[in-house]
């Protein structure tokens, strides 16, 4: 663009990095940053105030829906249409636009691959939906008074390039979406596709072209030619108020459009959003600036810097809220894209700023920054040996140590605190004598290779555990140790070897060997980046084959099936899991232990409120009886073994009737797998004796919390992987920054040295992500700290603080609100039958069937169907109302009424089933 070539951010000569800028540069040096910093507070503080006047309902839906109308239907057409009209076409960087159609067409297609990989059933609709979110960004809402704010005073003409990438999106991507969700929805229709094709093809294309924003584009462009880059005087006064009205609305209906959005959603369903976040905001800046080097948009050096930091910035700018809008017209994983809009939006906020404040930054030298790069990792290498001890001693107390797959987290753990020791060990002594060197650079570098093999080995455990068997990781454990232990001590002395200790200049400990350094760090975190993703797509794939649906025991000798909660993955882990975390074919020892009285807090709850709610619900026992099914073991002729009866003897204790012998079908491979009848009772063997070693883990965990997560804490484990997965990602882009990027010539970026610090932050302190996972734990740190608090005045609070449950304390009847039983009354004789019928089945929860049951978000959806609430806070108002007239009640008598997918049942229902539990009693 013109003026470009005028001005340099950076110019560098070979050998020395030498700064020399135009006058006017020099003097607006300071002004972007103090410019900027009042522009992302201007911006977020707007938005806060859309949000609080949605959240308080000074704004209903409906006057919030006309805003969102004026704003993407009249404001920024009309603000589109000035743009386009207006611009000088000849003094546009096409590479520059180009490199930014690359990246996002890059990455669209990327995730619509992995969605149509990972996702089962297949799901073409949430493939371009997901493709959508990670490329459409808020250009004009969010990016535009930020990039105006950062570049007006050195770059201005980098302003218009906002609004030639919205059509990026809009015009050449956008409709590969929406042609995927119009095929899903289709197929979902049951219409057949070879009559319907040229239908579709037109229905997408009028949908494009009818679309306000693409319209006017199209319009602008043609009025560019027709008025020659000037509109007449009255237009043009007309489209720029219409214009300057758009900022502070569009930012307010930002806002306002956030309010309960992420409220529904939580647990292991916030994945899939933090991936789709991820990819917007780390992964497309990062390629984007790639692109943009490799393109060369300009001769001159310093102006392609220039280009390739503001398409990283660009990068970071957040999904546009529209993309919700999508979700929402084909009802596909709508609450997915809501939290992934909410979340990311906030994020991008630190995100912006610290990338904008280091593109200000005057690189003069790279070294200048390595003593602070430096100090940085020695801060968080301190932070990473106490998290690793930590989390260390909790898995040992808790013996979890012992178990798959937490034993090689354990390894992990292990390896990541060496890489922090080298790194406190580089810093406290000097490296100049020789052998210090050397014991500093094997500590420190065997810890890095290791933390990232050694988390491909706990993905690969993770795979193996799921998809064969206990006895297979068992098997082949050392194998599993060689690869996150040998394979970084062979790489440290073979590049040892081959440099002949030969050291570089460069003052990055973690960089002494100069590019077989770089060549081998690539290679490592390359291959361990994709052997961990390989394993949590075969798993995830694994996991979708096998939740929906599951066998049952009912009356001892008949299966039913009910099909499995999946609700766009929402997951409260108090209350609603999907089983997709275990094999689905067995049900194994647990299955004894599974029927809790799911009648006890409840009847206790109804007792409260006076004697025309008490219930002769018979003893705690009769309601607790269970039914049990012997399940043969799948290897032919094994023998029994105490270990199996002693885990099998545990059920007794949990006041169970029977304790057949542990089934350990989930423990071996199945039928299928090409072993001999030899090696199955070999692994046979191999399993009893695991189990015979963590009998007392099985004690702790039956007795002291029934409802503690799975065995193998699959979610905790896989969300571990994904944030380490994201550090090893931020090395490779390091890796081949200094490779084959600008580092190579002696010039740096303010950009670089944000990687750089990533980098070293995500690299030193991965002991703290696992510790956040794994250090925590449940049993030895938070249920101590609960019982403790028991018998204080107001322990329900900390109740309520950790677990999102409050001691429900019912009023009478008599003392309730006429408004609440006139609520009460009224639906209990014109609804609660229909009500019924439609909502009430029986639902499966962590091996767990809760009989005739149904979820406050049904209910929610009910209401507003049948028109006795306006929008969901009031559906959920109404559900709280008939808590308290004992219309319904949640299952455990924990929660008041919420949207959200807790279990509750009709009181008629629980007095019912209390008689009939205390008529098999006599």
């Amino acid at each position: 663009m013109a003026g470009l070539q005028d001005k340099s951010v950076l110019v560098v000569s070979n050998g020395s990095t030498v700064v020399t800028t135009p006058s006017s540069d020099i003097i607006h040096m300071e002004d972007p940053f103090n410019n900027l910093y009042p522009a992302i507070v201007q911006c977020f503080v707007i938005i806060l105030c859309g949000y609080i006047a949605g959240r308080f309902n000074l704004i209903g839906k409906l006057q919030g829906k006309g805003i969102g109308t004026y704003v993407s239907t009249f404001a920024l057409p009309a603000l589109l249409f000035k743009s386009m009209a207006t611009l000088n076409f000849s003094e546009v960087n096409w590479k520059f636009l180009a490199s930014i159609l690359i990246a996002k067409a890059g990455l669209f297609l990327v995730v619509l691959v992995f969605t149509l990989i990972l996702v089962r059933p297949m799901s073409y609709g949430k493939a371009g939906l997901y493709a959508i979110f990670t490329t459409q960004s808020n250009d004009f809402a969010l990016g535009y008074p930020i990039i105006s704010a950062l570049y007006q005073g050195t770059h201005p003409n980098f302003i218009e390039y906002i609004y030639l990438a919205a059509p990026i999106s809009l015009v050449i991507l956008n409709p590969i979406g929406f042609t995927m969700m119009e095929l899903e929805k289709r197929k979902e229709s049951g219409e057949h596709e070879k009559s319907s094709n040229l239908k579709l093809a037109l229905h997408v294309c009028k949908g494009v072209l009818l679309n306000p924003l693409v319209f006017m584009t199209i319009i602008g462009i043609i009025g560019n030619f027709v008025f020659n880059h000037k509109l007449p005087a009255v237009i043009d006064d007309i489209l720029t108020v219409l214009g300057q009205s758009f900022s502070a609305v569009a930012l307010f209906y930002l806002g306002l459009s956030m309010v309960g959005k992420i409220q529904h959603i939580g647990g292991k369903a916030l994945i899939t959003p933090i991936l789709l976040i991820v990819a917007k905001l780390l992964i497309l800046p990062l390629v984007t600036r790639e692109i943009v080097i490799g393109l060369q948009p300009s001769v001159n050096r310093n102006d392609t810097l220039a280009y390739s930091s503001y398409g990283f910035l660009y990068g970071t700018i957040p999904t546009a809220p529209s993309v919700f809008l999508y979700a929402s017209t084909y009802n596909l994983a709508p609450e997915t894209i809501a939290a992934g809009t909410v979340i990311g939006t906030f994020l991008s906020a630190p995100l912006m700023f610290v990338s904008a404040r280091v593109i200000t930054l005057p690189v003069l030298d790279p070294d200048m920054y390595k003593d602070i790069l430096t100090i940085t990792s020695f801060d968080v290498s301190i932070l990473g040996i106490v998290c690793s001890v930590w989390t260390m001693t909790v898995m040992i107390l808790g013996r979890k140590w012992r178990k798959v797959p937490h034993q090689f987290v354990m390894m992990l753990v292990i390896a990541q605190s060496l890489g922090c020791l080298g790194m406190i060990i580089w810093h406290l002594i000097p490296s100049n004598l020789g052998w210090a060197h050397y014991i500093q650079f094997v500590i420190l570098l065997v810890g890095v290779f290791s933390s990232r093999c050694m988390t491909a080995m706990v993905a690969l455990a993770l795979c193996f555990l799921k998809v064969r068997s206990i006895c297979f990781v068992l098997r082949n454990r050392i194998c599993l140790l060689f690869g996150g232990f040998g394979v970084p001590i062979l790489s440290t002395g073979l590049l040892l070897i081959f440099t002949a200790g030969q050291r570089t200049t460069d003052n990055d400990p973690s960089f002494q060997y100069g590019n077989p350094q770089f060549i081998l760090s690539a290679v490592i975190l390359f291959i361990s980046t994709i052997l961990t993703i390989v394993c949590l797509v075969l798993q995830h794939r694994w996991d979708r084959h096998h939740h929906n649906y599951h066998l049952l025991p009912q009356n001892g000798n008949t299966t039913t099936k009910y099909k499995s909660i999946n609700q766009e993955g929402f997951d409260i882990p108090s209350e609603q899991e999907t089983d997709n975390e275990m094999p689905q074919d067995i049900l194994g020892m647990r299955q004894q232990r599974q029927r809790k009285s799911q009648l006890e807090g409840v009847c206790m709850s109804l007792m409260e409120g006076g004697s025309s709610n008490k219930v002769a619900c018979g003893s705690c026992e009769q309601c607790m009886k269970m039914t049990t099914v012997d399940v043969e073991d799948i290897v032919p002729d094994a023998p029994k073994s105490k270990s199996s009866k002693a885990v099998g003897s545990q059920s007794s204790r949990d006041s169970m009737n029977s304790a057949p012998e542990r089934d350990f079908r989930e423990d071996t491979c199945l039928l299928s797998a090409s072993c001999s009848q030899a090696q199955r009772r070999e692994c046979l063997e191999r399993v009893r004796q695991y189990h015979k070693d963590n009998t007392a883990i099985e004690e702790v965990t039956l007795h002291s919390d029934p409802e503690a997560d799975d065995e193998y804490q699959i979610t905790r484990h896989v969300v571990m992987l994904l944030v380490l997965l994201l550090s090893m990602l931020i090395g490779i882009f390091l890796c081949l920054w200094r490779l084959f990027g600008e580092y190579r010539e002696n010039i740096s970026s303010g950009v670089y040295i944000e990687i750089e610090f990533l980098d070293s932050v995500f690299n030193f302190g991965q002991p703290f992500i696992v510790f956040a996972i794994f250090g925590l734990d449940t049993q030895l740190i938070i249920i101590p700290f609960v019982k403790k608090l028991k018998y204080k005045q107001r322990s329900y609070r900390w109740r309520k603080l950790i677990y999102g449950v409050e001691t429900i304390h019912m009023p009478s009847w008599d003392e309730l609100d006429p408004e609440v039983k006139h609520t009460c009354e009224q639906f209990n004789h014109y609804h609660k039958e229909r009500c019924k019928k439609e909502l009430v089945k029986d639902r499966r929860f962590r091996m767990r069937v809760y009989r005739s049951v149904f979820t406050g978000e049904d209910l929610v959806k009910w209401l507003l169907e049948v028109g006795l609430a306006i929008d969901t806070l009031d559906a959920v108002a109404y559900g709280q109302k008939l808590v308290l007239g004992r219309v319904i009640v949640h299952v455990k008598a924990e929660h008041n009424f919420y949207n959200l997918p807790y279990f509750y049942k009709f009181t008629d229902q629980v007095e019912e089933e209390c008689e009939n539990e205390d008529d098999k009693s006599r």
